[in-house]
């Protein structure tokens, strides 16, 4: 049974070799059209690795994020969950997207999520955890004694 699969194999793929040839004697088919070598398609400007990222303490947290956008990255926000008075308390440490988005966006109850059907990241609100409160009698039972 296993020789009938590797015949089958065999003559698939002298088949493939045959339909490549058979499309012009003797001449290898064009290349496909493109943007051509060494063109960036992502980003907008024609240099993203030109693009200053201002991360000092006192930089607008929107002007990270759009210098991060045009560096390439595809971050999306609300302008008004990101206020144009909202500044860096510090210098970044990180170097890594994720981890530099969460430590701009932390002091300002915000988050960076991946943005799944785009790609790229969707800054939205901190979800704060719901505090249970337990409220007990304020006077035990009274308990009797015998």
């Amino acid at each position: 049974m296993s020789r009938i699969w590797l015949a089958i194999a065999l003559f698939a793929c002298a088949g493939v070799c045959q339909a490549q040839l058979a499309g012009r004697p003797g001449e290898a088919p064009p290349l496909p059209a493109g943007p051509g070598p060494g063109v960036d398609v992502r980003g907008k400007k024609a240099d993203p690795s030109a693009v200053e990222i201002p991360l000092y303490a006192g930089a607008p947290v929107r002007g990270v994020l759009e210098a991060l956008v045009d560096k390439g990255f595809t971050i999306k926000w609300d302008p008004e969950q990101v206020l144009p008075t909202m500044k860096l308390l510090e210098r970044p440490k990180s170097t890594r997207i994720d981890k530099l988005l969460t430590e701009i966006l932390t002091p300002y109850d915000l988050r960076a999520d991946h943005n799944l059907m785009d790609g790229g990241w969707w800054v939205r609100p901190l979800e704060k955890k719901k505090k249970k409160v337990i409220v007990e009698d304020p006077m035990p039972p009274a308990q009797v004694s015998q």
